[in-house]
């Protein structure tokens, strides 16, 4: 039978067979991190890739034989951060708005003071590319969207993040730490590019 094309295992996932214990010190750290930056809400972000990583630990014999198998946590998370902010009585799961923006150190600050400016969806593809390392076809899979509404996320977020960091009078330390959290891939969007090309002016 051929194989799906878009069913590779994407380069930060885990090997198939991965201990638990293995596959949990790599990637919690990185799934908080991300999270965090998705909801700007530490302790919920915290509290849902918990919650993920248990029901991974309980469904081991399954969810270790996923080639996806952080997408799919990631996923879980997210449900469960979605589900949790609506019992707060939060109308948005995104909350830049509505609560101070979490406490990172200086650079990552400055990111999430310019990630914190896009829409939704735009934020979460844009921490999973660029925070967790995710390649597009592992993100459409957490997002449960097409890889094509992923890649043309993308490069409406990078054009935005283009247009705020020329709004800053130019400073560049916004753009470099994005591009410190670039992943160097075959993937790179036209959206990189303009990011990319925006920084250096």
């Amino acid at each position: 039978m051929a194989r799906d094309p878009d069913s590779h295992t994407v380069s930060h996932e885990r090997a198939i067979g991965e201990t638990f214990s293995v596959w949990y010190e790599r990637e919690h750290s990185r799934m908080v991190a991300t999270l965090t930056m998705a909801t700007g809400d530490l302790e919920l972000a915290v509290d849902s890739v918990d919650e993920a990583f248990a029901r991974a630990l309980a469904r081991w014999e399954r969810v270790g034989e996923m080639e996806a198998a952080t997408g799919w946590a990631y996923r879980v998370a997210l449900n469960h951060a979605r589900r949790t902010a609506r019992r707060r009585g939060v109308e948005r799961i995104l909350l830049r708005q509505t609560l101070p923006p979490p406490q990172f150190t200086d650079t990552a600050g400055e990111l999430w003071e310019l990630v914190a400016g896009l829409s939704d969806r735009q934020r979460q593809v844009i921490v999973l590319r660029h925070i967790a390392d995710m390649k597009e076809i592992a993100i459409a899979r957490a997002l449960g969207i097409s890889r094509s509404t992923v890649s043309s996320t993308l490069r409406d977020a990078h054009q935005r993040l283009g247009q705020m960091i020329e709004e800053t009078d130019g400073n560049a330390s916004h753009a470099s730490s994005l591009e410190e959290h670039r992943p160097k891939d075959k993937e790179t969007t036209n959206g990189e590019h303009h990011t990319a090309r925006t920084a250096d002016n």
